[in-house]
């Protein structure tokens, strides 16, 4: 993995566990489905052992026959659970200041993320969040899969330069986004993906999100 450039012009936000604490939302809204199907809760722990990308592998993985049920069907069964509880979601310590103090460096910055797009707009803007932001990037639906292509048109569209481009996330397919991408990563331990997954992407990884930004030296 491409290390963080020693100039930085642009930071790349993920959001759901990067930027919106939503890990406990998450897990007790897959706990309903879980229990409709008559299959075991999932812990924290066993949560953020067994996420990834496209979240349909995730479903699979824990126990959902995707033969019997659509995968449509599934997300708009969670989401459903899920989204009358986003707004009572905080942003993670040390956000506001890492947006503030990147942004008095004169950096770009964008949400690049696999939420659905209005769903994510709206999102932001009630977290008082909105104004940091060039343009925000989701998907067109709410199957939360591979945010690769919206990732190339992000780049595409605002004529980000790569080799001073830094993506911030917290899953390993945040770092897979960013090598096709040809960004540097950094990840944070506190969201979707435990601290051993997320190092054995080979990007730098820290505990808090304070700690990346005093590494990354925005004064």
């Amino acid at each position: 993995m491409m290390t963080p450039p020693d100039e930085l012009e642009t930071v790349i936000w993920d959001f759901n566990g990067t930027i919106v604490d939503d890990l406990d939302l998450v897990v007790r809204s897959v706990n309903v489905q879980m229990a409709k199907r008559g299959l075991s809760a999932l812990t924290r722990k066993t949560y953020r052992e067994v996420f990834r990308f496209p979240v349909e592998a995730y479903y699979r993985e824990i126990g959902l026959d995707l033969e019997v049920e659509s995968m449509a069907d599934v997300s708009a069964e969670f989401f459903g659970l899920y989204v009358p509880g986003l707004m009572a979601c905080l942003l993670h310590a040390g956000v506001l200041d890492a947006l503030t103090r990147f942004r008095k460096s004169g950096m770009r910055q964008f949400v690049l993320s696999a939420m659905e797009e209005q769903l994510l707009l709206r999102t932001i803007d009630h977290l008082g969040i909105a104004d940091f932001f060039d343009a925000v990037y989701g998907l067109a639906h709410l199957e939360a899969d591979s945010k690769l292509s919206r990732g190339r048109q992000l780049l595409a569209d605002c004529r980000i330069h790569h080799e001073t481009t830094l993506l911030i996330g917290d899953t390993d397919h945040d770092a897979e986004v960013a090598d096709e991408l040809g960004l540097s990563a950094v990840l944070v331990a506190h969201g979707h993906q435990n601290e051993e997954r997320l190092r054995a992407t080979g990007c730098a990884v820290f505990g808090t999100l304070q700690q990346a930004t005093n590494a990354l030296a925005a004064p």
